[in-house]
């Protein structure tokens, strides 16, 4: 269908932008030929005015929205400015005038297999479907699929990067098209290799109305159950498995025996196999709970395109002319994830960060996610090879083989990424905390990198990992405190419901004339030079055989220093500065919680790693603060860790090593 054109846009693709797409192949500037901005109609009224007649400046007016015409500087009337970029991108400003549109420029259809060689890359936009499973977004889901499949190295090796010996998970649900109606639980034998999705949705406040319990589970395994029974994000999630071809879907909501705690515990500690496992898991991005659906309505500006006839030689193949589509710009995928109710969700992490490969269906646009690529269904369907935004993450958990040379610092930088995004998430359950991250944790550990796992921390470098603290500049409109219920020692940073960091585990660059380089130490200033706390034991009771489930009770038994400091005064929230008992100023401390505090109680220092840098001729050390425990264990003195400081060592030649136990 032809459409119409005033003469600026018609002449558009040969006079500027297609020889201007090709200057950006060359990164140095004085090679460029044609002009970086293009100029069309004299002023914004124009433009509106060719509206009327002409698709693409319609198409302009309508994306600007009130961006552009709303927001005027000083009333000037100036030209519409054209300008392209990398990304096939191309965005409109009239001068004089707040505000950009942004439009993509791409081949599409059978023109994306016609085009020169040297355009693939440049024009790397296509239109998108109108619907989110329509038979063009199913063939370029499965195309994906495909690419993944047999090109990327590490997605093929992932299977691997996990050991337990069963492909399959405890129960899955068989959705055979073949009686569309009705899906069943099924029990799969230890050797079936048969592939199967998974799902990450939201269950939102209300949960999730239609499950697997003690009282249903024998009938959803004999009978099955009414596909109508289930709440429309689940029921989307069935229709794309069978639309992609896969017969078996793993649910939570309905594989695991909800109500059950010991199935619980045990498909809990299976997770890192659920979705490392899964041929690709669905995410519902836009789904706020179960509710929601996967398959939101789209707007007028899905499958909307402007054809602009392309300028240079056509194939001679009988198909006739080529054409460039101008189509609108859509979030990208970091904005689509950045408003997901999903991100905020702390079982969703490791959802994440465990799957093979990821289907997000977003709010506007389906994405790609594996180990190797991240695409979306407006870019160009082809080879394709861009890390995704938690490949940092998962290159560190690939197979042993795979991973054998990464050093050990790696990996502790690594767990500071993963507790300082996973701590600023959201749990319904609070006691959750430690199921939720089981599955990452055992991958981890899985490496033999980092010994023991204790509460969240490990035993490499505990003095270093014991160094947590509240991270202060991400507690915004929240309230850092101690859940009701117990659930991790004071020294684990899970005993806070609080966005938490932990600078003395990153590893930071060095800077200097010549660049900056990635240092091969932990801590901002090199070397913590000298261990100051003794740790003689920690005793780590958990649910579950793995060592990583919920904590029941753990304590941690040391030797070191203590000095009786007081608090003096609160410089910000949650920080205050500590002076000793004689009133001289040693340190500032950062509270673990938002509590009201006594400016009289009783704390106490407990150095634990002395750091290289001499600060007005002191040395510092950073320290644990305590406070007395309500209880007193095995004859020692009994503390509770209330915060992290950094203080001058006043402490030595006043204070002498002792034994004591942290709760």
């Amino acid at each position: 269908m032809s459409q119409s054109l005033c003469t600026h846009c018609e002449n558009l693709a040969g006079a500027w932008l297609v020889p201007r797409f090709y200057d950006l192949r060359d990164s140095v500037y004085p090679a460029h030929t044609e002009p970086v901005k293009w100029s069309t109609h004299g002023s914004w009224e124009d433009l509106v005015s060719s509206a009327e007649t002409c698709e693409l400046c319609a198409m302009i007016a309508r994306e600007a929205g009130g961006i552009i015409e709303g927001a005027v500087e000083g009333g000037a009337q100036g030209a519409i400015q054209l300008q392209v970029f990398a990304g096939s991108r191309l965005e409109v400003r009239c001068e004089g005038r707040k505000g950009v549109v942004k439009l993509n420029v791409g081949f599409d259809g059978a023109d994306i297999a016609r085009a020169p060689a040297n355009a693939h890359g440049l024009f790397g936009s296509r239109v998108v479907s109108k619907r989110t499973v329509d038979a063009r977004n199913i063939k370029t889901i499965q195309h994906w699929l495909s690419v993944c499949k047999s090109s990327h190295q590490k997605c093929s090796t992932w299977n691997s990067s996990v050991t337990y010996s069963r492909h399959l998970p405890t129960r899955v649900l068989d959705v055979d098209g073949s009686h569309p109606d009705v899906i069943k639980l099924v029990l799969p034998t230890d050797t079936d290799v048969s592939d199967y999705v998974a799902l990450s949705y939201c269950w939102g406040p209300t949960g999730n109305p239609y499950k697997t319990d003690d009282s249903n589970m024998d009938l959803h395994l004999t009978e099955g159950f009414s596909v109508d029974k289930l709440p429309r994000t689940l029921r989307d999630a069935v229709e794309l498995t069978r639309s992609a071809g896969i017969r078996f879907l793993w649910i939570d909501a309905l594989c695991i025996i909800q109500g059950n705690h010991e199935d619980w515990l045990r498909e809990a500690a299976r997770m890192s196999t659920v979705y490392s496992r899964a041929l690709f898991t669905i995410s519902a991005n836009a789904a706020v709970d179960t509710s929601t659906g996967l398959f939101l309505e789209r707007s007028p500006r899905h499958g909307t395109s402007i054809r602009l006839p392309w300028p240079l030689e056509t194939p001679e193949d009988g198909l006739g002319p080529m054409a460039l589509h101008v189509t609108p710009g859509f979030r990208t995928f970091r904005e689509d994830l950045a408003e997901s109710p999903l991100t905020k969700r702390g079982w969703t992490f490791q959802e994440r960060v465990l799957s093979s490969r990821i289907l997000h269906v977003g709010s506007d646009l389906c994405y790609w996610e594996c180990k190797e690529a991240c695409i979306g269904e407006d870019q160009e369907i082809g080879d394709y090879s861009v890390q995704d935004t938690f490949s940092n993450f998962k290159d560190l958990l690939l197979p042993t083989e795979s991973t054998a040379d990464i050093p050990t610092h790696r990996y502790h930088d690594k767990w500071e990424a993963v507790i300082s995004q996973f701590s600023t998430r959201q749990l319904t359950n609070g006691n959750d905390i430690f199921a939720a991250l089981e599955g990452v944790a055992s991958a981890f550990g899985a490496k033999n990198k980092l010994g023991k796992y204790f509460c969240g921390l490990w035993e490499e470098e505990i003095l270093r990992h014991l160094l947590w603290q509240t991270s202060r500049s991400t507690l915004i409109g929240r309230r850092a405190q101690r859940p009701p219920n117990y659930r991790a020692p004071s020294w684990s940073w899970a005993s806070v419901d609080a966005p938490v960091e932990n600078p003395a585990i990153k590893i930071y660059f060095h800077w200097s004339r010549q660049g900056s380089e990635q240092t091969s130490h932990l801590g901002q200033d090199g070397l913590l030079s000298h261990k100051l706390l003794k740790i003689r034991e920690i005793k780590v009771e958990t649910e579950g055989s793995t060592g990583f489930g919920p904590v029941v009770e753990a304590f941690m038994q040391a030797t070191g220093y203590l000095l009786s400091v007081k608090l003096a005064y609160s410089t910000n929230r949650g920080i205050w500065s500590i002076s000793s008992r004689e009133g001289d100023m040693i340190g500032m401390a950062t509270w673990d919680t938002d509590e009201e505090l006594n400016p009289h109680m009783h704390i106490w220092l407990c150095p634990v790693m002395q750091r290289q840098q001499v600060e007005g001729g002191w040395a510092f050390s950073e320290c644990l603060v305590l406070r007395v425990a309500d209880v007193n264990y095995g004859g020692e003195m009994t503390f509770e860790r209330v915060g992290r400081a950094r203080a001058k060592n006043i402490w030595v030649g006043k204070v002498v090593e002792q034994d004591f136990t942290i709760l």
